[in-house]
């Protein structure tokens, strides 16, 4: 058996991403995995067993590169009030969105890929995530809708990632709206 080169399977998830943003999630194969990465497609299969295992890694990656420049220590610190911790959440979403824009179109194809089954998603519902912890408090405490986690999360990452999407196209200027006024209107579909 061969041994795994884990710059090769970094190369397998770019090349996987590179094809969700220029053609869609369907669009992946393992035979246009293989070709874009310049190896036998036979290699795939040593990182990944199926065209579901890719996009799920691409899917995982993003949300670990997202919750890696997330404070999680703001997030689950007792003594801050839940709705400036939503906040906090709110606010590195919405940073990380800006500086790596890319991410959150990929979250969103590989989303509209399962057609928004969000449970069918790894780690969307995992009870030891930061973020479903903290929203789960809210809900509970009455802070926010008493909707499923998955429905405000999505409600996060849609607004945000429209939000980047407009300013990637040059539909209007970043001072044209503030993060205030994007959290705002996330902040008023989330609260109770």
């Amino acid at each position: 058996m061969k041994k795994k080169d884990m710059s090769k399977q970094t190369k397998i998830q770019d090349a996987v991403a590179a094809i969700i943003l220029t053609s869609g999630p369907a669009a992946v194969s393992t035979t246009k995995v293989a070709k874009q990465v310049g190896i036998a497609q036979s290699n795939v299969y040593l990182y990944f067993k199926n065209k579901q295992e890719l996009i799920d890694s691409v899917y995982q990656r993003e949300i670990a590169q997202i919750m890696g420049t997330t404070n999680l220590q703001l997030l689950t610190d007792q003594t801050i009030p839940i709705p400036k911790r939503i906040q906090y959440y709110i606010q590195q979403v919405y940073d990380y969105s800006l500086a790596h824009p890319d991410s959150l179109t990929l979250l969103q194809q590989i989303k509209s890929l399962k057609g928004q089954d969000l449970e069918l998603l790894p780690g969307v519902n995992d009870p030891n995530n930061v973020v479903v912890q903290l929203l789960t408090s809210a809900i509970q405490a009455g802070v926010i809708k008493n909707l499923p986690v998955s429905l405000h999360m999505s409600l996060v990452f849609s607004i945000i990632h429209t939000h980047t999407s407009n300013l990637n196209a040059g539909r209007y200027l970043a001072s044209a709206y503030s993060f205030a006024d994007i959290y705002q209107l996330i902040w008023d579909g989330m609260k109770k």
